[in-house]
């Protein structure tokens, strides 16, 4: 019987320092998820929008700034229209399909659409105030 409480109260112990790991991790990962989503370095707009000759690589979502394969790559002529609104960026071709590009702040959002008027200068622009 003491054999059979020493071992539940060893598990027990185990699983509570398992957990205590887990919830650590777990914050450590919620932390650097936070960081990148809305530090304001990840939203220069040299690092969003990066122009390459006839292209242009877009970083529209934080991830994209870690990895190329979450980004896209579309050529200049795609884009017809440039929307600021808010925090967001939207590119809109002649189909009317959309590429948003969402910034945590408007402060943030207005380089990148500046950044995006310079890159597509055929492109009409809209201002809406949110």
């Amino acid at each position: 019987n003491k054999l059979s409480y020493r071992l539940v109260s060893s598990l027990r112990k185990f699983d509570m320092q398992l957990m205590d790991w887990v919830i650590l991790f777990c914050f450590i990962i919620s932390a650097i998820s936070l960081y990148f989503s809305f530090g304001s370095k990840f939203y220069d707009p040299e690092k969003v929008l990066i122009d390459m000759g006839d292209h242009v690589f877009i970083s529209h979502l934080p991830k994209a700034r870690l990895h190329k394969k979450y980004g896209k790559t579309i050529s200049k002529s795609f884009v017809t229209k440039i929307q600021l609104a808010g925090n967001y960026v939207t590119l809109f071709n002649n189909s009317g399909n959309a590429i948003d590009i969402w910034a945590p702040k408007d402060k943030l959002a207005k380089p990148i659409f500046e950044q995006a008027k310079n890159i597509f200068k055929n492109a009409e622009t809209v201002e809406i105030n949110c």
